[in-house]
């Protein structure tokens, strides 16, 4: 007999995080080693997911124009989700192709306007374009939908912040997931990052590895796969500079600068400014790139 027709939408695997201490959050240090999901479908239940998030979110957090498409595909506020067979067919066909569509944007930007440096170095702005909605020429040039698309892929919130130069207030960020020589960072292997001296933070800078399937933290036997400068105890070279590193297992005595990586995945860093100062836009400091050690 033939198979049974597939279900309205696959289920989707739930990959969660574990709770870490965090000082002055009471019930959440309290609920340490309990896990949650950080994560979104990357198959066609994102629909489902969609349509929660529009039926319990004020309709003003989302435009006209988003709302008329997410009407198209029966996502309405007020309104059950229940796409018929030949509707369900398509979702499932589209949400890979988006998915994979998104993850291409990201790992392999074709503009190089996502490059910061754009001389040989490999580090990644979040915001393509320079604005923190992604207009092209103040909006007389629209949107940069693959730039919105490209951040979101990554990342849930945006402000302007995160994006308008504002030198000793907001934050700054930069992707990183392949080393000097174009390739992927790979968990089985060692790496170094330095940092040169005096990382221009007024507040703090902090470096975390991600899942680049999840986009959520690296699960690794770390409580966190993160150096911060202003909760560790980061171990500084005599010029100043700090050398970070990577990999399954710390290299002997740099138990205090080592994220640990899992073998036969990959991975991929943000770098955080809090605070920003002038040396990170002027680019007169600028960070190192990943050097395979091992």
């Amino acid at each position: 007999p033939p198979p049974p027709p597939p279900p309205p939408f696959s289920s989707r695997r739930r990959h969660t995080r574990s709770l870490v201490p965090s000082r002055g959050l009471g019930d959440v240090y309290k609920r340490q080693g309990h896990s949650f999901d950080t994560t979104h479908a990357n198959d066609a239940t994102f629909y489902e997911e969609m349509h929660s998030v529009i039926d319990r979110e004020h309709l003003d957090v989302i435009d006209l124009e988003t709302r008329d498409l997410l009407a198209s595909i029966g996502i309405r506020k007020g309104h059950t989700f229940e796409p018929d067979e030949h509707m369900a067919d398509i979702l499932r066909d589209a949400a890979p192709v988006g998915y994979a569509t998104a993850r291409r944007l990201f790992f392999q930007p074709a503009d190089p306007a996502a490059l910061i440096y754009g001389d040989g170095s490999h580090w990644k702005t979040g915001f393509v374009g320079g604005d923190y909605q992604w207009l092209i020429d103040e909006g007389q040039g629209g949107r940069y939908l693959d730039a919105r698309t490209y951040f979101f892929y990554m990342a849930t919130v945006n402000t302007p912040a995160m994006a308008l130069k504002m030198v000793g207030v907001g934050s700054q960020y930069a992707a990183l997931d392949v080393d000097r020589n174009g390739d992927y960072l790979d968990g089985s292997k060692h790496y170094r990052l330095n940092l040169p001296a005096n990382p221009p933070a007024k507040d703090f800078w902090s470096v975390v590895a991600y899942d680049p399937q999840t986009r959520s933290e690296l699960q690794t036997g770390q409580p966190s796969p993160s150096k911060n400068n202003k909760k560790d105890p980061i171990v500084t070279n005599a010029d100043g500079s700090v050398d970070l590193y990577f990999g399954p297992t710390a290299p002997a005595g740099q138990d205090e600068n080592w994220i640990q990586t899992v073998p036969g995945k990959g991975w991929f860093i943000l770098l955080r400014l809090y605070g920003p100062l002038e040396p990170w836009f002027d680019q007169t400091w600028r960070p190192g790139e990943f050097e395979l050690i091992g």
